[in-house]
């Protein structure tokens, strides 16, 4: 008789390959140069957040994305630097606002979580900066580097929804029950 277990195998094993996956992205765009904005990033690892958020749950999402910012730092060598803590504290804000509209403003689309994501972190990664350099003037930086947010934020949150509606994650939960 088998054992029943708090811990699925198949669940481990589709959190570990969507980490690995958006560890790979985080990774990969970091090499991308800025689109003309400095600093503006496409944000392309959290479609995997929003799968992981609208598929797996809440405790499932930290996970993956708390791993992803540590290990894409360690990677790239700037672990602890003035861009880990500018990317942690976005990828906080980000994900606690998008956990809030997900759970209690069920009005939204994933899409619209996704932008409410892009734009709270920003709005982290802004404060951090007006932190670091001592200054209000970094404010001068938002609206351009707000609307690229909701622009990215649109096209992360078409990308989560169309690899959603594959069923891919779902059939998995079905098959091995997770």
């Amino acid at each position: 008789m088998m054992r029943e277990s708090k811990f699925n195998v198949h669940k481990m094993t589709v959190l570990a390959i969507l980490t690995a996956g958006a560890i790979v992205i985080g990774i990969l765009e970091s090499l991308i140069p800025s689109i003309g904005i400095p600093g503006v990033k496409l944000g392309l690892s959290n479609i995997v957040i929003l799968v992981v958020l609208y598929e797996l749950g809440i405790w499932e999402t930290l996970l993956v994305s708390l791993s992803r910012v540590l290990i894409v730092s360690l990677v790239r060598g700037t672990f602890l630097s003035m861009g880990f803590v500018m990317s942690l504290s976005g990828a906080l804000l980000s994900l606690g606002i998008m956990i809030l509209f997900f759970l209690l403003i069920r009005k939204f689309s994933i899409i619209g979580v996704s932008v409410i994501g892009a734009l709270f972190h920003v709005f982290g990664q802004i404060g951090v900066s007006m932190i670091y350099l001592s200054t209000a003037y970094v404010l001068y930086y938002l609206p351009i580097i707000a609307l690229s947010a909701i622009i990215t934020g649109v096209i992360v949150g078409i990308s989560a929804q169309l690899i959603i509606n594959t069923k891919v994650i779902s059939k998995q939960k079905e098959k091995y029950k997770f």
